[in-house]
């Protein structure tokens, strides 16, 4: 049972296994909103050796039961990633385990390659999912090293190629955004030609005149788009275009990876980008201080859990449980501005609010009484009244 992707790399993988190796391979092709014809990658599959396809959808649970818990989550690795494709490896391995059962297949395949993080994602998961199956990765296996090689593999053979691994390039994309790495962007001193971006203009070149939509959120969800309720996955889908359009989610970052060195990855987020901002912004009137903020340091562990292959982890659950149980009241509305590779909140409004206009305006007469306030004050410079006597900080 092959994960197959339609690339490189799972294309010359596929067609390695069955002519080498002389296996039967039947291959998964996951529609997870990668833009692609469907139809088009079962037939490069057929093409490339395999002896039948499968092609479940499963767009609505990658973005329910992935994507939106590390929405909850605010997850982001190293400040700039929202993990697109890692969310998607433990599902794509939970299908191939799934499809692996139904054909009485003793072995899963990926096509990861041996210094990439997918291979742990993978193989993690399906030793979680099911540990009697066994993985064969022919990217560590076979005598190809290079993306070259492999390239000049795939065309003796006559391989069904697409266009961007001509120019060197590696790509992946779904509904949650879009990757790109490898040729020029291996030096991180050459900024990003313009051909690498899949699902965003320029943001220079992006329309004038900004626009605005209005995302509503249930406990921590999104469920619609300037008042109309959508599908979990049609409301990410059309975010994405609008939001792609005016540049937004462009990132261009140097990523540590799980066996410990530096790549330099170049990801477009613009739904999740956009979705992100205005769950903060909802979370920043409705949740107190205490929980707003340590939820941040959690955030953090639940994104390098997701990065590090440990999906299927009882961190990662136990952790999915305190992020449901803090959106309980982050429920309400939020409008954001789109301009340029820009996404600005500009308006948000929830029945559960904790912000007290009068309270906080510190014209009005009403409030807090002086006297409260003189002994919080006289509290608050406790700490900073004994280390001046005891150890005079230095000025």
């Amino acid at each position: 049972m092959m994960a197959y992707s339609g690339g490189l790399d799972t294309t010359a993988a596929l067609h390695w296994l069955k002519r080498t190796k002389g296996f039967k391979v039947i291959a998964v092709c996951l529609n997870l909103g990668q833009g692609a014809d469907m139809v088009d990658v079962a037939q490069r599959a057929i093409e490339s050796g395999a002896d039948a396809v499968h092609v479940p959808d499963v767009r609505r649970q990658f973005v329910k039961q992935f994507c939106f818990k590390a929405l909850r989550a605010q997850a982001v690795y190293e400040g700039g990633y929202m993990l697109s494709a890692a969310l998607s490896r433990p599902l794509i391995a939970t299908e191939l385990v799934r499809h692996a059962h139904e054909e009485g297949a003793r072995y899963v395949a990926h096509g990861a390659p041996p210094k990439g993080n997918d291979q742990f994602r993978f193989e993690c998961s399906v030793a979680a999912v099911d540990p009697a199956l066994s993985t064969i990765a022919p990217l560590r296996e076979w005598e190809y090293q290079t993306r070259e090689q492999i390239l000049e593999f795939a065309k003796s053979r006559k391989l069904p190629i697409p266009q961007v691994a001509h120019a060197g390039y590696s790509t992946d994309r779904n509904l949650w955004g879009a990757r790109s790495g490898g040729g020029v962007l291996d030096d991180p001193a050459v900024a990003p030609p313009e051909e690498v971006f899949q699902i965003t203009v320029n943001p220079h070149k992006a329309q004038e005149e900004p626009g605005t939509v209005e995302i509503e959120f249930e406990q921590g969800e999104p469920v619609g788009l300037d008042g109309a309720r959508l599908p979990c996955e049609d409301l990410v889908a059309k975010l994405e275009k609008l939001a792609g359009k005016h540049g937004v989610g462009r990132v261009d970052t140097m990523e540590n990876r799980i066996l410990g060195f530096k790549s330099r990855e170049v990801y477009e987020q613009p739904a999740a980008t956009v979705l992100y901002r205005a769950h903060d912004a909802l979370e920043q009137l409705t949740l107190d201080n205490e929980l707003y903020n340590f939820k941040a340091l959690l955030s953090q562990r639940y994104a390098k859990c997701v990065y590090d292959s440990q999906w299927f982890s009882t961190l990662r659950e136990s952790l999915d449980s305190f992020f449901k149980e803090s959106q309980r009241f982050v429920t309400g509305k939020v409008k954001v501005e789109l301009f340029k590779g820009t996404a600005r909140v500009v308006s948000r409004t929830s029945e559960f609010s904790i912000y007290d206009r009068e309270k906080a305006n510190i014209q009005h007469p009403d409030g807090i009484p002086s006297q409260d306030i003189e002994g919080y004050l006289g509290l608050r410079k406790l700490s900073q009244l004994t280390r001046a006597f005891r150890q005079k900080p230095k000025v």
